[in-house]
């Protein structure tokens, strides 16, 4: 071993030049000298030749490549990588589980070769927990030999005494430290003896280490034991039935997922009532300290578990044992205990094994390496448990049974107690339900307003823009009554409308505000309708209708920031106030709908509310399909039917059209024209020229953009109604503008 160039490579300035001197002349002296080790002491110890040979090599190529890139190559100006070489044995016999059982490493900072056993800290974290690992550990340094040096390895290596490193561990754990840990010895460059005694010294080290490495691989057979339990949580993905406070909902789990490599990962699932998201949790699992987490998004209902517990011979127990520690009050000792009755008082009511303040999960076969109850039922005790203990604290409220807001109303039939409204999602039952309806939308519009509403399971935000009378408010009544397998007509309490004020500019006017003078919360529709989406757990319907007469980015402010951050909206903090929670979690079921019309009277809309939203414009007038759901008394009225459909059709070319809320109307009136006596109704031309001039002309406004339309128009009702038109001499009057003026429109 030509120690002067080794050193003389490590110590190159310029990094991608020392990279590539190291990966040329230095790992290949380190992976001969491992190789000749292995060979004269693989006798001795067969295990030898069953273990990987890790390398730094990957990382000196990368370097280089980056640092021929212009765009990283500043980055490496002052790079340490390659300052030094190693060459490793790791044994990854085990399951998931991999650690160091030899390292050569050369470094030039110090000078030094070293010839360890290194471990990275978490296995250390394990022997702080119990006095039995610190016992083990205790036992494997007595039975090290004294010649064996132990090094804490952060920035810099610095050795300790064995009988320290349990007080270094527990002072790295306090200062939040994770550094390595190394057994072994190292050897001044200037004192390296031949190959063939170097060969020598790592066989004696390699048989002083055996504590060491005996003890380190019991620590990763139990890591290992851990994460084969793991594994079979991350296995099942399928979905299966679960009933909590006597309602039932469907687990829909992700596939688990990589957080930090090696160290943690996660399995996001959901419960739903019937396609409708209730609310989100996951499975937390922590590998290198192999512990099992359940949490619900909203809520600190959080079960935590170490799964080495459950190591041992035979059949093991798992069993949790949760304690409420709510702190900040003079109660709350006494808080914590009525949660713990409470608690264990629900999972036994939902049949969940209890004892005291445990309850039983599943038993864990050693022998065969599985759970002894089905993995789905093991899942399932899981989260009903921290469903139970999230609801204890009030961090989200699962749905028990339907209340009525206002108590003083009785419902007038047995269909309309909210019981009797139960919502399906489907959208072949949705399409089906508003077929039966007499309103004229598309199965595509359906289908698109539908998978808005629904596609995002933890947002539901859409703005519903058109022209006036398109039938915006009236998609929504319709679908919400869909969804709930009601007639068009039928009253919802799962619906609720509310007008938009121009005088709304913050977020009390959604969510109310602590009035200090009458010492209450002022409650406001939006609100009520958000408690009652919490308190019942069904589908709630809003229809902010024209939210934009006032700046909607000013009062929605509130609800947009918690529904992209999934944040509580702070309401109040009176502890005396109990009817409305201090602290306001939008809920998952949730629908809100703003319908907006753009003219004079309203505010544009912001970016940062068009972001948040799916946006749809309803200006497509079906009036074919209109005409065929209209009673059968208006067939009176087929030809003015068919002025009016022809007019239509000239107005949609320039978007100034009319929706099916002014046809409604005019055909109304052309009724009720067509039931009086003949001697004194309109005839239909005249009838029908008025309506148009009273309903349709009003709204027509533009520049020379319009000429043409006008044109035509004035053209159509001059041959439809005569020289005599109502219609006719509005429409010459706005040419006539339009000509001199440049613009025009009906009000003089």
């Amino acid at each position: 071993m030509n120690i002067h160039q080794i050193e003389e490579a490590l110590s190159i300035p310029e990094t991608e030049l020392r990279c590539q001197r190291v990966l040329d002349e230095v790992q290949p002296v380190l992976r001969q000298l491992m190789e000749e080790f292995k060979a004269r002491f693989a006798g001795e110890a067969p295990d030898l030749l069953d273990y990987f040979v890790h390398t730094y090599e990957s990382t000196l190529r990368q370097t280089m490549s980056d640092s021929r890139n212009p765009n990283t190559a500043h980055k490496l100006v002052n790079s340490k990588i390659g300052n030094k070489a190693f060459i490793e044995l790791v044994d990854k016999s085990l399951f998931q589980t991999k650690y160091s059982v030899l390292t050569l490493m050369l470094n030039a900072q110090d000078r030094k070769l070293k010839i360890v056993q290194a471990s990275d800290f978490y296995p250390f974290l394990e022997v702080l927990g119990t006095k039995g690992n610190q016992k083990r550990l205790t036992q494997a340094l007595e039975a090290l030999p004294q010649d064996v040096d132990i090094f804490v390895s952060d920035k810099e290596d610095i050795k300790i005494n064995r009988d320290e490193l349990i007080t270094v561990l527990e002072r790295c754990i306090k200062a939040n430290l994770k550094p390595w840990v190394l057994f072994g010895t190292q050897i001044d460059f200037d004192q390296i003896p031949s190959t063939g005694q170097l060969v020598e010294l790592i066989g004696d080290m390699w048989t002083k280490l055996a504590p060491i490495r005996e003890f380190r691989r019991n620590e990763a057979a139990s890591e290992s034991h851990s994460l084969a339990i793991l594994s079979q949580f991350n296995a099942h993905t399928d979905e299966f039935p679960l009933t909590l406070y006597g309602k039932q909902y469907d687990v829909r789990f992700d596939q688990a997922t990589v957080v930090k490599a090696n160290e943690q990962r996660k399995q996001e699932f959901g419960l739903y009532d019937k396609g409708q998201l209730l609310v989100h949790g996951r499975i937390d699992q922590y590998h290198r300290t192999p512990v099992i987490g359940l949490r619900f998004t909203n809520g600190n209902g959080v079960l935590f578990y170490k799964l080495r517990l459950l190591e041992g011979t035979g059949q093991v127990e798992w069993r949790i044992t949760k304690s409420f520690k709510t702190r900040g009050t003079e109660q709350s000792s006494e808080q914590n205990k009525q949660y713990q009755l409470r608690a264990m008082k629900e999972l036994a009511d939902h049949d969940i094994p209890v004892d005291g303040n445990t309850f039983l999960v599943g038993t864990w076969d050693n022998d065969v390496k599985q759970f002894v109850e089905p993995i789905v039922q093991i899942k399932k005790r899981l989260i009903i448990a921290a469903a139970i203990f999230t609801d204890c604290l009030g961090d989200f409220i699962f749905p028990k049974e339907a209340i009525n807001l206002d108590p003083g109303s009785e419902p007038d039939d047995e269909d309309d107690t909210p019981d009797a409204f139960e919502h399906d999602f489907n959208l072949t039952t949705i399409l089906s339900n508003v077929h039966g309806s007499p309103f004229a939308y598309s199965d595509a519009i359906i289908r698109d307003f539908h998978l808005n509403l629904v596609s995002l399971e933890d947002k539901h935000f859409v703005i519903l823009n058109g022209i006036s009378g398109t039938g915006k408010t009236r998609l929504c009544l319709l679908y919400a009554n869909a969804v709930y397998g009601k007639t068009h007509d039928s009253a919802n309490p799962y619906l609720k409308v509310i007008p938009v004020r121009p005088d709304w500019t913050d977020s009390t006017s959604l969510f109310g505000y602590y009035s200090a003078l009458e010492k209450r919360y002022v409650r406001t529709p939006f609100l009520n309708a958000v408690l009652q989406a919490i308190q019942e757990g069904k589908p709630m319907f809003v229809v902010l209708d024209e939210m934009n007469l006032a700046r909607v980015e000013y009062y929605l402010s509130d609800y947009l920031s918690a529904i992209e951050s999934r944040q509580p909206i702070r309401l109040h903090t009176e502890e005396q106030i109990t009817d409305v929670p201090q602290e306001l979690h939008i809920p998952n079921n949730l629908y809100v709908i703003g319908t907006i019309n753009v003219d004079e009277t309203t505010h544009s809309i912001s970016d940062k509310v068009l972001d948040r939203a799916f946006v749809m414009t309803l200006s497509d007038v079906d009036l074919e399909r209109y005409w065929s759901k209209l009673e059968s008394k208006y067939a009176v009225l087929h030809e003015e039917w068919k002025w009016l459909e022809e007019l239509h059709g000239k107005l949609s070319g320039y978007d100034l059209h009319f929706g099916y809320r002014t046809m409604n109307e005019m055909l109304r009136k052309l009724y009720a024209n067509a039931e009086l006596d003949a001697d004194i109704r309109m005839g239909k031309q005249d009838a029908a020229d008025r309506v148009i001039a009273e309903k349709v002309l009003p709204k027509i406004r533009g520049d020379e953009r319009i000429d043409p339309l006008l044109a035509d128009l004035i053209d159509w009702t001059g041959k439809q109604f005569g020289s005599g038109s109502q219609s006719l001499r509005h429409l010459l009057r706005m040419k006539g503008e339009l000509d001199r003026y440049g613009a025009t429109q009906f009000w003089r």
